[in-house]
């Protein structure tokens, strides 16, 4: 104890998962995934870093993108799937108060940067579409670079706010958390003092971020739709398609997973164990997806791809 505040929680991890076969079948699952994870987005990053046609607004945004999938597959890989494996094999799972509230930012503001960069796409992708003749002369270097601030470093403000306020509760009585990793909701449960400020702040960032993300990817799909529905030239919806196809499948995977894991959250048939392992692959879920789709939807991506795998096959 330390001026009234519990040094350390504990993670529970998933309940009935307890013996050594499961927590062996899990470990092996998660760590085989966080490597996918780090593998197919650096593999991106490449791509686009050693080719020159590449180096586009659109691609320099996919390039990010893949640089925050690696941060949250990093997060994952080396913050909570080693504690995870230790926890498995030797039942040490407790987590000091500094490195529980470290893992709830870093938890949330990957997650926002990720959601920043898809709303800056969009707005990439409505100027590729319905201004091309302008998209040159608005999207500059330095346009991109300032998006490209906004979105890592605004990510931070919310996300303080929100563990200052949460730094402010006694944490005195029970310190067991019901999860793999610490989030905020989890660590203003274990405050032996009232958070009911903290809870409706985390719920009112929430929805408001939410409401914001969804606005932007309605109102940018709607004029994109729009814009498409009135091209008459041959090819002209293919070329659309190829735009934003990739982006479109991601922003929606994005938020119908994020929808599932909050209504099975709230389904109470579902077991702890069903929930927790929910939530932990809608972590990995668009990191492990993102890159696959831009490989196989991004028709230039997927064509230096090929050449790059000719080119190794000649040899």
């Amino acid at each position: 104890m330390y001026n009234g505040t519990e040094v350390e929680f504990i993670l529970l991890g998933f309940p009935g998962f307890q013996d050594k076969e499961s927590k062996l079948i899990l470990s092996a699952f998660f760590f085989s995934v966080y490597v996918l994870i780090l593998l197919e987005n650096l593999f991106i990053v490449i791509v686009i870093v050693i080719d020159e046609n590449l180096h586009k607004p659109m691609y320099i945004f996919v390039c990010n993108l893949a640089l925050v999938d690696m941060l949250i597959g990093i997060f994952m890989g080396s913050i909570i799937i080693p504690k995870m494996l230790v926890s498995f094999m030797f039942n040490w799972n407790t987590i000091s108060f500094a490195g529980c509230f470290m893992q709830a930012l870093l938890y949330i503001y990957v997650f926002v940067v990720q959601m920043n960069i898809l709303a800056v796409m969009c707005y990439d992708r409505v100027l590729a579409v319905c201004s091309p003749l302008q998209y040159t002369t608005i999207m500059t270097n330095q346009v991109v670079i300032r998006l490209l601030l906004f979105c890592w470093t605004s990510a931070w403000i919310l996300q303080l706010l929100l563990i200052c306020f949460a730094l402010r509760l006694t944490f005195c009585g029970p310190n067991k958390i019901l999860n793999c990793y610490c989030n905020h909701s989890s660590i203003i449960k274990m405050s032996c003092s009232d958070y009911a400020f903290n809870d409706m702040l985390g719920l009112t960032v929430g929805l408001s971020n939410t409401v914001a993300y969804s606005c932007v990817f309605l109102i940018s799909y709607s004029k994109i739709l729009a814009n498409v529905l009135q091209i008459k030239t041959p090819g002209g919806h293919r070329k659309a398609f190829w735009t934003c196809g990739s982006h479109l499948c991601l922003v929606s995977t994005t938020i119908l997973s994020s929808a599932f894991v909050y209504v099975s959250s709230r389904i109470t048939w579902f077991s702890i164990d069903t929930k927790l392992l929910v939530s932990m692959m809608q972590n990995f879920l668009c990191p492990l997806l993102n890159p696959a789709v831009y490989a196989f939807m991004t028709k230039d991506i997927k064509e230096i791809i090929k050449k790059m795998v000719q080119k190794k096959m000649n040899y």
